[in-house]
């Protein structure tokens, strides 16, 4: 068995917490009682809940929450591989991390609104191989293409301005670098270049373009920011005080922008489209776009397939505490002072 979100797996030091605060608000119990009568004269004239069905029922719903906080965590089984003949297209997702994706003309800043952008396209991909090319002064492999979307969406929700390459914006090499993922595949072929088009290092963009043209790849440029642009954050902020910004040699401030003229030409030039990142309502219309434009069916692919545990662990926590609910009437406390009486 596996898990697909094992993070809350951590979750599950918190559950004995629930036997420290039953035995804490037990052993307050026994304080107040012993200071009201003597316990003989309690148990004899009083219906006390014994503590036995108390740690009982803290044991109930300590297991119930590890059985939930297990259903979270997506627990998965019968690995099996599968053939299927399935519609899809690869996918190369070419995202800038460059410092400019720190501007903030984008709710909350640029690069989370790309990441925002993303989830909503990949989630909508079932039956894609999707690989991710992130840039910045220059540009590297973070997924290769695979039809595992939880992977990709994991290595993307890691990406910051702050991964080990050169400083800069090199689209050019974005581009050169996710058409070559394209080398061992015959299925339709589509680049979705995310970035705000301001290039200034590496190969120019447009010699990429052509290559990309030339082994069939379709370039879809989606503009991060807006054309005023904003002011470039200094990575470090104070801690206390407002946001600082960068400045140039002349203490003027540092503004990014959006070049959207040359993101119509890329995406013009390998017959893709361009849409900008700041209308949420156009790029949600992305991926139905690239399907109507050609689909190319992928020939017995090899699929891993789990079957999802996470009902089973659900309703046996139901379970657990339906039984906590109803447990004092399976075990009437009038019986324990019964015997007390007797």
């Amino acid at each position: 068995m596996s898990f697909y979100n094992a993070t809350y797996l951590f979750l599950l030091l918190a559950v004995p917490v629930i036997f420290v605060a039953a035995a804490v608000q037990e052993r307050a119990r026994q304080k107040a009682r012993n200071k009201f009568a003597p316990p003989d004269l309690l148990a004899r004239y009083s219906t006390i809940e014994p503590g036995s069905r108390i740690q009982m029922r803290a044991l109930l719903v300590a297991a119930a929450l590890a059985l939930m906080l297990l259903a979270f965590a997506r627990p998965q089984g019968g690995e099996r591989v599968v053939e299927e003949d399935m519609e899809g297209i690869d996918i190369v997702l070419a995202i800038d991390i460059s410092r400019s994706m720190l501007a903030r003309d984008l709710y909350p800043d640029r690069l989370t609104a790309i990441k925002g952008v993303v989830d909503d396209f990949v989630e909508a991909s079932y039956g894609d191989r999707i690989g991710v090319v992130a840039f910045a002064g220059d540009a590297t492999v973070i997924c290769p293409l695979t039809t595992d979307h939880g992977s990709v969406l994991s290595f993307i929700d890691r990406l910051t301005t702050e991964e080990d390459l050169r400083p800069g914006t090199a689209i050019g090499n974005a581009i050169h670098l996710g058409v070559n993922r394209f080398s061992d595949t015959e299925t339709g072929r589509v680049m979705i270049l995310l970035t705000d088009g301001e290039n200034n290092k590496g190969l120019d963009p447009m010699d990429a373009v052509i290559e990309a043209k030339e082994a069939g790849v379709r370039i879809y440029t989606v503009g991060v920011g807006t054309p005023e642009g904003a002011q470039l954050p200094e990575v470090n902020q104070p801690v206390l005080g407002g946001p600082s910004y960068r400045k140039d040699a002349e203490g003027n401030p540092i503004i990014v922008g959006l070049d959207v003229d040359a993101l119509q030409a890329i995406a013009d030039q390998t017959g893709g489209r361009y849409l900008s990142a700041a209308n949420q309502g156009e790029v949600r219309t992305l991926y139905s776009r690239i399907v109507r434009e050609g689909v190319t069916e992928f020939q017995s692919r090899r699929l891993v397939r789990r079957d999802e545990l996470a009902p089973y662990f659900l309703l046996i926590a139901c379970l657990l505490l339906v039984m906590e609910a109803f447990y004092a009437y399976i075990t009437p406390a009038e019986v324990h002072h019964a015997k007390a009486r007797a």
